[in-house]
């Protein structure tokens, strides 16, 4: 990731910013990356309703089998399960300084322990829509937390 330093001077007081090349802190999940919309079983946006609850990420649609790519640079800490009820889809968390990401509904392709760049091949995106419905738009799920465990909007980082 390339970083740019720009100087800022206005009224005696100088400001450095570090920018993100193209603003943006993570890398696509997919080549074409595109958010879930709305179809019959619900909306893919962050804060979405969901029952009694709201949508704490974002779903970015992939079709099954596709490669799933690392959002960041960090360190495969854990593998787990969404569903305590069926243990056939995964969720992969990835964590640096900056973020803790979890990416759902994948096989992973990395062991936990791994260190993985941002970009790379992480998984590939297991069918959801098998357990949810074919109504349902298939996709994988992100989750970000800042460095202090805070949830965040992770549409804000693409």
């Amino acid at each position: 990731m390339g970083y740019k330093k720009i100087l800022y001077i206005g009224g005696g007081i100088a400001l450095i910013a570090l920018l993100m090349k193209g603003n943006k802190a993570f890398a696509a999940l997919t080549p074409n990356q595109q958010l879930r919309g709305c179809d019959p079983l619900g909306c893919g946006h962050f804060g979405a309703p969901r029952g009694t609850r709201t949508h704490q990420g974002i779903d970015i649609i992939a079709t099954p089998g596709q490669d799933i790519l690392s959002p960041i640079t960090g360190k495969v800490n854990r593998i787990a399960y969404p569903y305590a009820s069926d243990m056939s889809y995964k969720r992969l968390e990835i964590e640096n300084e900056q973020y803790t990401v979890k990416i759902f509904y994948i096989a992973p392709a990395v062991p936990v322990g791994s260190v993985v760049m941002a970009g790379s091949k992480i998984a590939v995106a297991q069918n959801i829509s098998a357990k949810h419905g074919a109504s349902m738009i298939n996709h994988v799920h992100i989750e970000v937390r800042n460095a202090l465990g805070k949830l965040i909007d992770p549409t804000t980082l693409f």
